[in-house]
């Protein structure tokens, strides 16, 4: 089973472009005037996975805080005809109170709540990151990622490529981003001491920001491929 799924953009509706024309004439949106899709064929547009040799250690993840049938990999369902949005028309709250897919009902973007769990015999470390596998027409200039672990939130983003002669309008929120770590690598995390029986909560959203100047019409036909990845420290 393919372990990815595309982020690909496509023609806008005429009611969607009227409603991103008038937050763009307010100043809320870049002037960016498409529909952005995700969709996938045999996976979702976000794969978190548990490597084979920590799986078998007992590192695990489950939709439920219940650790309702224990899965080694979890992926959220496609989202059709997404376009560019920001941060605060997110539903944070609803996506966390959801367990595994939240769908938003005014908006589209990827939203996922899982849980993390120590279900075998030993203290370990644990190492996570989450990879950009495939990336075409500059997709990964224009979205935001999100992670919130056990309600700390962090969001990534790549280093925006204007030259700095006109400032960007960002809300605090995204003024606080980090960035990728390298072209490939959002982020890389640990967790430390993870012991037998600790559960731990992600919720993991991915968007594409409209107030982000690499949102433009060169990432039209664009598409990404995204995967987050669990496994012990140490483990050869």
């Amino acid at each position: 089973m393919k372990l990815s799924s595309v982020l690909k953009v496509k023609k806008q509706s005429k009611q969607k472009k009227l409603l991103s024309l008038i937050f763009s004439v307010s100043g809320v949106l870049s002037l960016l005037f498409v529909l952005i899709t995700f969709y996938g064929t045999q996976a979702g547009n976000f794969v978190m996975s548990v490597d084979y040799d920590s799986y078998k250690k007992g590192i695990v993840l489950s939709n439920s805080e219940y650790l309702e049938d224990p899965q080694p990999r979890l992926m959220t369902n496609p989202v059709y005809s997404a376009r560019d949005m920001t941060y605060s028309w997110l539903k944070i709250e609803e996506v966390q109170e959801t367990e595994g897919n939240y769908t938003d009902p005014d908006y589209d973007y990827v939203a996922y709540t899982f849980y993390l769990n120590n279900n075998g015999f030993e203290t370990v470390d644990i190492i996570y990151h989450i990879r950009i596998t495939e990336n075409y027409k500059s997709m990964d200039k224009a979205i935001r990622v999100l992670v919130i672990e056990d309600d700390e939130e962090t969001i990534y983003q790549k280093p925006d490529s204007h030259d700095g002669s006109v400032p960007i309008n960002y809300s605090i929120p995204l003024q606080q981003t980090e960035k990728f770590v390298s072209d490939t690598i959002i982020t890389r995390k640990r967790i430390l001491n993870f012991q037998p029986g600790m559960l731990k909560k992600f919720s993991v959203v991915v968007w594409i920001e409209g107030m982000d100047p690499d949102t433009t019409d060169d990432i039209l036909g664009g598409m990404i491929k995204l995967q987050m990845n669990f496994s012990i420290d140490g483990d050869e």
